[in-house]
């Protein structure tokens, strides 16, 4: 794999984490690390918490700063862009709804951790090479600085 573009690199590497819940979710009580409960009501408020820790800030990251910026990546990065918009509207409907589900199953769990896998895949396979290739090297640079002043 290509070495990421500096301004993409803090939001890449938020993406480590979201992978880790992503498949402790897909494999539900067959996850072995000690902190993941077994039962899927616990799961469901362990992503809950994930999703008000973490995925919502980073959510906000990309809708201010990435996906405004991809845009400007030709026609294919529009489309993705708006398709990821939509995922994640939808992640953050189905955590509400997942989280407030008594009677959650693992197999719903499984679903959103699917979800959340595949979304970020598409961003770091599909999007952010078009971003690294189409887009204008001031454009760029404008974005690093955007975002290192967002994550600091």
């Amino acid at each position: 794999m290509a070495r990421r573009h500096p301004a993409l690199i803090p939001v890449a590497r938020d993406h480590h984490e979201c992978l880790i819940l992503a498949q402790r979710l897909m494999h539900g009580t067959t996850a072995s690390e000690r902190d993941w409960p077994r039962e899927p009501a616990p799961q469901a408020a362990l992503l809950a918490a994930f999703f008000a820790r973490h995925l919502r800030a980073h959510f906000a990251a990309e809708e201010d700063l990435v996906f405004p910026a991809a845009r400007g990546a030709g026609s294919e990065a529009e489309s993705l862009v708006v398709q990821l918009l939509a995922e994640h509207r939808e992640m953050a409907v189905l955590v509400e709804r997942l989280a407030a589900n008594p009677q959650v199953t693992a197999a719903e769990l499984a679903a959103f951790g699917e979800l959340l896998n595949a979304h970020i895949r598409l961003e770091d396979r599909q999007l952010f090479p078009l971003m690294e290739t189409q887009m204008q090297a001031d454009a760029l640079l404008d974005l690093q600085q955007r975002v290192e002043a967002r994550y600091g």
